[in-house]
């Protein structure tokens, strides 16, 4: 476009011009004409001061992207810049201020290059370009602006009052820039302000949030407080009058011989462990939800659980002509490390349900394995309960898992239930590392999946003890009992079950009665209850145990409370044992044997020197025909016998038994028809204690009956 000497600070003022001039020409904005003038400025002042003279050349350009921009170049034949690093740093000073010009000159370019020497001078070349999305200058605009910028170099400066106006006219636009500027910034401080009241106000919010949070956090916590006074009271309130029910229902049953009543009592029974099992469902999601429930792992054999679960609803199924299915893959390990308790919850919880709501068809039982990645001994274990029975609409199947929730609809009079088994169910596999879930289609039954995973094989410890002798086979030696409970009934059910032992039982309804007959009648034994009035059980066993006199007196706690904290802090007490509400007359005696002194009757060698006669083996009034009995006992029976008492599978056991009561009603021989009733009570109660003692008395009986024909 055109070069022009610089020497004078009026050629100063003129390149400056110039320079706002042809970036007017080609479109910059007004701020940057300005910004590329004050440039120009700072670096013809540069030429004066640092070589006294130098030219500028202007020029239009191109860049590769096609956006146009204005190139000037600076040129002088000076001794060079020194410092040139230090300069470019930002932290040279000097005199004359030629650091910040250069430094302030880069900051305005776009591109800035400095070449410099001593013997060459110094060049500079700056350049401003326009945004790439502008248009190109035609080449017709080029050569007018060309020629335009020309002639103004021929002309010379316009006068002194033109370049004053000029620079007048930029600074009051400056100014009109600062003035927006600065109203910008009062903006940005009113909005600062209005945010920061903002500010303020929600981290009050915040404060009153919190406070509310810590709040309801209390509430909660006595809330959750209260609930476990309420369950450990309910359970209190209910244990106390089953334990009586239960007890009683039990001796109707061991003393009533019309079959009739027998079937009473026996429903009072299975009416009370019913009531019994909603309330253990109710503290059982208490516990987990308050994750106070422990997993009790041990090795398990697999087959007998299962054989256990079908026994149990082996009943019920054939009651409704259902096909109940037990199907177990080959490569399950026979032997698994386990919570079975929790495990034959699970199952049971499962298998009642889909019993329950199949009317016709079948119920399966299945369990697959999976070997774990890198592991043989690990296994994911796969259950799947299969029916043909109601099925669950889809909307439903996520529902059913929820605490009290049951099916849409469902007929509660005809299935009853509280809506917390699959609840548990599924807590209790959530805990157990598993995973639960159900497919299922209204009217075309259910499978439910519970995926164990990572469980290990196990190895059954072969020398464990055998089971030891029933409780009906211990002598005890004379002893004086105290009974303390504040409720008649349970004092005189335990009187009732101690009956028929040679002991002195006395009773008194609180602690402090309890203090005072220990003093007169000095018993052996005391069964302490725990929640009485005018004194608890935890302080009169406190004084008993702090009184040298007193202090070596058994004290058993029983109580109506199931909740694990009371257990614990018994068991941490000075009490000498500890039985739950309600107990069975087994269980009491069998804590008794463990503080008083007794003997065990040797049951097989008195019954092999005492050969019964035929008034204590049958009814007198039909009598057996003795050949064909025995002949049926002492083979197909006997055989069989020597099956299940090794193997032990229950549905076999129970198979057993329901031949040798068949036999036995064939024949009237009482012993055998009374020994088949109760191992079928022990296989439907799942009394894992006693059932092998029982089995084993089989062969007792056989040796009964044949010592009758001699």
């Amino acid at each position: 476009m055109g070069t022009i000497v610089v020497q004078f600070e009026s050629d100063v003022v003129r390149a400056r011009n110039l320079a706002s001039l042809l970036a007017q020409e080609i479109n910059f904005d007004k701020t940057t004409c300005i910004r590329i003038g004050t440039a120009v400025s700072e670096l013809s002042r540069n030429i004066i001061e640092h070589a006294g003279n130098g030219t500028i050349e202007f020029m239009l350009a191109e860049r590769g992207r096609k956006s146009p921009g204005l190139i000037i170049v600076f040129k002088d034949k000076g001794k060079g810049i020194k410092d040139l690093d230090l300069i470019k740093s930002g932290n040279y000073q000097s005199k004359n201020g030629m650091g910040v010009g250069l430094s302030g000159s880069q900051r305005l370019m776009d591109d800035f290059d400095i070449k410099t020497g001593t013997e060459t001078g110094t060049v500079i070349t700056t350049a401003k370009w326009l945004p790439s999305y502008s248009k190109q200058i035609e080449s017709k605009r080029i050569l007018k602006i060309k020629e335009a910028f020309e002639k103004t170099i021929e002309r010379g400066d316009t006068s002194m009052v033109d370049t004053i106006n000029s620079q007048n006219n930029e600074l009051v636009f400056l100014l009109r820039k600062l003035q927006e500027r600065n109203d910008e910034i009062e903006t940005m401080n009113q909005e600062l302000e209005e945010t920061n009241k903002g500010v303020v106000a929600l981290n009050r919010e915040l404060e009153d949030k919190a406070i509310a949070i810590e709040k309801a956090k209390q509430e909660a916590i006595q809330a959750n407080k209260a609930k476990s006074e309420f369950l450990a009271n309910m359970s209190h309130e209910i244990r106390t009058p089953m334990n009586a029910i239960l007890g009683f229902a039990e001796i109707m049953e061991s003393k009533i011989e019309d079959d009739a009543l027998k079937q009473y009592a026996s429903a009072i029974s299975s009416s009370g462990s019913a009531l019994l099992n909603i309330i253990n469902d109710i503290l059982d999601l208490s516990k987990i939800e308050a994750g106070k429930t422990e997993l009790k792992y041990h090795a398990v054999k697999l087959q007998s659980l299962l054989n256990e679960v079908g026994q149990i609803f082996k009943h019920k199924a054939d009651e409704k002509q259902i096909e109940f299915i037990v199907e177990v893959n080959e490569t399950v390990p026979g032997t698994i490390v386990i919570d079975d308790v929790r495990l034959r919850q699970i199952l049971i919880n499962l298998v009642g349900n889909a019993i329950k709501f199949t009317e016709s068809g079948f119920v399966k039982l299945k369990v697959e394995q999976e070997t774990t990645a890198g592991n043989q001994e690990k296994h994911n274990l796969h259950f799947t309960v299969q029916d043909s029975g109601i099925g669950i609409d889809k909307d439903q199947q996520q529902l059913i898992f929820g605490a009290f929730e049951q099916q849409k609809n469902q007929n509660i009079n005809k299935y009853g239930g509280t809506g917390l088994g699959l609840t548990i169910t599924k807590r209790l596999v959530d805990m157990m590392n598993g995973t639960i879930w159900v497919e299922s289609e209204s009217g075309n039954g259910s499978t439910f999946h519970v995926i164990l995973k990572s469980v290990e094989e196990g190895k059954l410890d072969e020398t464990k003890e055998k089971q030891t002798k029933t409780n009906a086979n211990l002598n005890f030696d004379p002893a004086t009992i105290l009974i303390v409970d504040d409720i008649s009934t349970n004092r005189k059910l335990v009187k009732t079950f101690l009956k028929d032992f040679n002991f002195n039982v006395n009773s008194a309804r609180n602690g402090e009665e309890a203090i005072n007959a220990t003093k007169e009648i000095n018993p052996d034994v005391i069964l302490m209850d725990i929640k009485m009035p005018v004194m608890d059980g935890f302080t009169a066993t406190k004084l008993l145990k702090n009184d040298p006199k007193y202090k070596h007196i058994p004290i058993i706690a029983f109580t109506a409370s199931a909740l694990k904290e009371e257990i614990e802090k018994i068991l941490n007490s000075d009490f000498d044992g500890y039985l739950q509400k309600p107990f069975t007359r087994k269980k009491i005696v069998n804590e008794l044997a463990k503080v008083l002194k007794h003997s065990v009757k040797d049951e097989e060698t008195q019954q092999a020197k005492e050969p019964a006669n035929s008034d204590t083996i049958v009814e007198k009034n039909e009598p057996i025909a003795l050949t064909e009995f025995l002949n049926t006992l002492n083979n197909e029976l006997y055989t069989q016998w020597n099956t299940v008492k090794d193997t032990f599978i229950l549905n076999e056991i129970n198979g057993f038994a329901t031949n040798c009561l068949n036999t036995g009603e064939k024949h009237n021989a009482k012993q055998l028809i009374d020994w088949s009733n109760k191992i079928q009570k022990q296989i439907v109660n799942l009394d894992m204690e006693h059932l092998p003692v029982t089995i084993k008395e089989f062969d007792n009986i056989r040796q009964m009956f044949n010592a009758t024909k001699n």
